[in-house]
């Protein structure tokens, strides 16, 4: 575990999607977007048609967001 500091603005910002029976670590995980590696990214598309991969794109923003 680990201590951050907000100002009170950041935090009143992070309450404030914060649902019941949710942790704010549970809130920055679903917030903050996590970086990927686009070289796995693309990597792991090889072989794919246009359409399966604008799919799988749609998909990882969906999840990041």
């Amino acid at each position: 575990m680990t201590r951050v500091s907000l100002t009170s603005e950041a935090y009143a910002r992070l309450k404030a999607v914060k649902q019941q029976g949710e942790s704010f670590s549970d809130v920055v995980m679903q917030h903050v977007p996590q970086k990927i590696d686009l070289k796995d990214f693309l990597g792991s598309c090889k072989g794919m048609d246009a359409d399966k991969l604008n799919v799988r794109i749609k998909s990882e923003r969906r999840r990041r967001w």
